[in-house]
């Protein structure tokens, strides 16, 4: 199903991109983060440019939603592509691997005032910039840094509006910023997945386009059962295009609305609400990328 090429790029994302590239000189650190979910299609090609140079950590947060096999096959991409000095696996929501995160970040801090001192400066600090696209999860990722709520968080795309220096302790600070994404994709497949996983809001593509195409990435990955489970569907629903799967889906789970025509509309948003809320499974969307 192709789609006509997507241009969302709000103003406020603009002034974004050129308050990153402004305060990219102060920065130290660059933690990048993706969502596990789509760990390429959640990837703004711009930050890749405009961090050259930097020390960059690739986060892929929201992991508890794929399969640990699935994540190390990430890490390895990531690395073996030259696109992070290191790359962890992490949840900001509950914590996991934030230990982990610290001691990366604290290496390069004592690196960095070790060697400044040797030159006779006392007071050294390390700066550390946090990026990423919109949900991704950075807000709640930075409250984990901090320690307490100090980023305002939300659960809709772009809820950050402005720049913020955070103090996290003595001689290290950290530069929230707004998620942005690119002015154009390209690729089809990027739009969708951010579509599919919530990156971008419901409103930008037609959801049920959306929904067929995840129905489609699914069987193509052979995920069946997960469907079947959840929505009580049978092996002949599946026969035909994925829209009429989602009709099945109405139907078996009895989402009716007046006249008992199906809510195809419901079907629909409880589909996408259920992947990204981990209940069809712990899988991506990126696999065909590089699988």
């Amino acid at each position: 199903m192709a789609m006509t090429k997507i241009n969302w790029y709000p103003g406020h994302m603009k002034k974004t991109k050129d308050m990153m590239k402004e305060n990219m000189p102060l920065i130290d650190i660059v933690l990048e983060v993706v969502d596990a979910r789509i760990p390429i299609s959640s990837r703004n090609p711009d930050i890749k440019i405009f961090s050259k140079n930097k020390k960059r950590i690739i986060v892929i947060n929201k992991s508890d939603l794929v399969d640990k096999k699935e994540l190390a096959i990430w890490k390895k991409y990531f690395l073996e592509n030259n696109d992070a000095d290191e790359v962890l696996e992490l949840s900001a929501e509950t914590g996991f691997n934030m230990k982990k995160l610290f001691t990366i970040i604290d290496k390069v801090a004592s690196e960095k005032r070790e060697r400044l001192m040797k030159k006779g400066l006392r007071k050294v600090n390390t700066r550390l910039m946090v990026c990423g696209i919109p949900n991704v999860g950075k807000s709640k990722l930075i409250n984990k840094i901090v320690g307490k709520n100090t980023a305002g968080v939300g659960n809709k795309p772009g809820y950050t509006k402005g720049k913020q220096w955070i103090r996290i302790k003595e001689g290290l600070e950290l530069l929230d910023t707004p998620g942005i994404l690119w002015p154009k994709f390209e690729d089809d497949r990027v739009g969708y997945n951010l579509a599919i996983s919530g990156a971008i809001k419901d409103e930008i593509l037609p959801v049920e386009d959306v929904a067929c195409i995840f129905i489609g990435k699914m069987i193509s990955y052979g995920l069946e059962d997960n469907l079947k489970k959840k929505y009580k569907l049978l092996d002949e629903d599946f026969e035909g295009v994925p829209g009429n799967v989602i009709e099945k889906i109405a139907l078996r789970m009895k989402m009716l609305q007046k006249g008992d025509k199906l809510n195809i509309h419901q079907a629909t948003h409880t589909l996408l609400r259920d992947y990204r809320s981990g209940k069809l499974g712990r899988f991506g969307l990126d696999r065909d990328f590089i699988l």
